[in-house]
C-alpha cells in the first residue's frame, strides 16, 4: 500500500495542511500502527467534536465518489455484472481507478495516487487485482466516513435524497456505457481498465462532469457531513484561528487553548486532559524502544526531572475515567494511577513501576492482535525483540515539552471539507 496522498487541485482552495511536521525520530513506524492501542480513546473523545469524518477524508470528491459508485452498484443494470462474491468489491476498485483518472485529469481535487495518476495517460490503468492506493483508498478510508454521516446505511444502500439528487447528474446510457466499459476488467484480471480509452466524449464522462461539479450534493453534504449545529460552529472557530495565524499557526496543544464552545466546552476540556497523558504513554514508550540494555532504574533516573510534569498530566487524565468506561480506558486509568496516585515510595519507584506496567500494557494490547510485542522487560533490563528505531535523547525532548501534539481528533480534515461543502470551492 502506497503512502497515503491527500490529493489536490489546480484550484484556489488547496488542501489544508497538519500544524506540526512528523518528527523522523519519532516516527511511528515499523512494528505495526498504534502498538499502545490509544485510537479507541482518542478517538472517542474526537467524536464528540467531529461524529462523521475520518482523518484521511480530506476531500468532498471523495464522498461524492463513494456514494456514486455504491449506488451504481446497486442499480439493476449492473446486477449481471456482480453475481460473483468478490465482484462487488472488484467494481468498487475499477470505479475508483477511473474516477480518481478523471479528477485528476479534469484538474479537480483527487483523493489518492498523484505519482500513479501523473504518468502517460495511456499507462494508467486498473486490473480487479490492483492494490495501489489509487483503486483501494476510497473504499478504505472514505465508506466509513459515509456511512456515520448516514449517506449510506449500515446495509450500503445509499440514502434516498442522495440517490435523486444522483439520478439527475447520471443518465441511463452513461449506465449501459459503463457495463460494457467494465464487462471484461471485471471477468478477469488479465483484462485492465484503461480509463483514458472510455473518457473522451462519452456519456460517462459527461455524467462524472454533472456529478462533480460544484454545486452537485453540496446542499445536502452540508446538512449530513459535520454533525450538529455547534459542532459546525466550531469548525468555523478552528478554520478562523488557524487562517488567522497564517504561517505562524500554533500547534495543537495552543489550537485548543483558543478554541470556545459554550455547547462543546466540556468535549473540549475532555481533549486537553486526554492527550497530554497520551503523550506521556507514547513518549516513555519511544524512551524505552531506543534504549536496548538499559536497566530500569536507569530509564526512572532519566525521567526523573520529568515526574512532576507527568504525575499533573496523569492527575488531570483520570477524571475521564468516568466519562469513558471502556476497558482500554480502564487498564489506561490503572496506569495514570500510578503516576498520580498517592502510592509508597518516592517519584523513582513510582517511575519504574510505571514504566513496568506501561510494557505489560504493550504486551496485552499486541496479544489481542496475534503480534508479538515490540519491547520487553527482562531481569529489570529492557530488551527489543524487533531492533528499536527510536531516538532516546527526541523522545525525551518531547516528553518534557509535550508538544508536538500526535491527534488532531478529526478537525485537520473535518475542517478541510468544511472550507470545501460551505466555501467557494466544492
Amino acid at each position: 500500500m502506497t503512502d497515503i496522498d491527500r490529493g489536490g487541485a489546480t484550484d484556489s482552495e488547496p488542501c489544508l495542511p497538519y500544524f506540526t511536521d512528523a518528527d523522523p525520530a519519532l516516527s511511528r513506524s515499523s512494528g505495526g500502527r498504534d502498538p499502545l492501542g490509544l485510537l479507541p480513546v482518542w478517538s472517542a473523545f474526537g467524536r464528540r467534536l467531529v461524529p462523521h469524518i475520518a482523518s484521511p477524508v480530506w476531500q468532498i470528491n471523495g464522498i461524492k465518489a463513494v456514494v456514486l459508485i455504491q449506488w451504481l452498484a446497486n442499480e439493476d443494470a449492473f446486477q449481471s455484472l456482480l453475481a460473483t462474491n468478490d465482484a462487488p468489491r472488484n467494481f468498487f476498485r475499477l470505479m475508483e481507478g477511473l474516477i480518481e483518472y478523471w479528477l485528476y485529469h479534469n484538474e479537480q481535487r483527487f483523493c489518492f495516487g498523484r505519482t500513479a495518476l501523473g504518468v502517460n495517460k495511456q499507462d494508467f490503468h486498473v486490473t480487479i487485482k490492483t492494490g495501489k492506493t489509487v483503486a483501494n483508498g476510497l473504499y478504505q478510508y472514505y465508506r466509513g466516513t459515509c456511512r456515520r454521516a448516514g449517506l449510506v446505511d449500515d446495509d450500503w444502500t445509499v440514502a434516498p435524497s442522495v440517490v435523486e439528487e444522483l439520478k439527475r447528474s447520471w443518465p441511463k446510457t452513461a449506465s449501459s456505457e459503463l457495463v460494457k466499459v467494465l464487462a471484461g476488467p471485471l471477468a478477469t484480471a488479465n483484462v485492465p481498465l484503461v480509463p483514458e480509452a472510455h473518457l473522451k466524449g462519452t456519456h460517462v464522462a459527461k455524467a462524472l462532469e454533472k456529478v462533480f461539479a460544484r454545486g452537485t450534493l453540496r446542499t445536502l453534504f452540508q446538512s449530513c457531513l459535520f454533525g450538529k449545529s455547534s459542532q459546525r460552529a466550531l469548525l468555523d472557530d478552528f478554520r478562523a484561528i488557524r487562517s488567522a495565524a497564517g504561517e505562524d499557526a500554533p500547534g495543537f496543544d495552543e489550537l485548543f487553548g483558543k478554541l470556545r464552545s459554550g455547547e462543546l466546552g466540556q468535549d473540549l476540556d475532555y481533549v486537553k486532559r486526554c492527550e497530554p497523558f497520551i503523550l506521556v504513554m507514547q513518549d516513555v514508550f519511544d524512551l524505552l524502544r531506543g534504549s536496548p540494555g538499559k536497566k530500569l532504574e536507569g530509564i526512572a533516573r532519566d525521567l526523573d526531572q520529568d515526574f512532576a510534569v507527568m504525575r499533573d498530566r496523569a492527575t488531570a487524565f483520570l477524571p475521564l475515567g468516568a466519562v469513558l468506561l471502556t476497558s482500554r480506558m480502564k487498564q489506561m486509568q490503572a496506569l495514570a494511577a500510578l503516576l498520580a496516585g498517592d502510592q509508597s515510595g518516592g517519584p523513582r519507584a513510582r517511575l519504574i513501576a510505571f514504566v513496568r506496567e506501561l510494557v505489560d500494557y504493550h504486551k496485552r494490547c499486541m496479544t489481542e492482535r496475534a503480534r508479538d510485542p515490540l519491547v520487553l522487560i527482562e531481569s529489570d533490563v529492557i530488551v527489543l525483540p524487533v531492533v528499536g528505531d527510536r531516538d532516546p535523547k527526541s523522545a525525551k525532548k518531547r516528553l518534557s515539552k509535550g508538544t508536538p501534539w500526535m491527534n488532531d481528533y478529526y478537525l485537520n480534515a473535518a475542517s478541510s471539507l468544511h472550507a470545501q461543502a460551505f466555501g467557494a470551492v466544492a
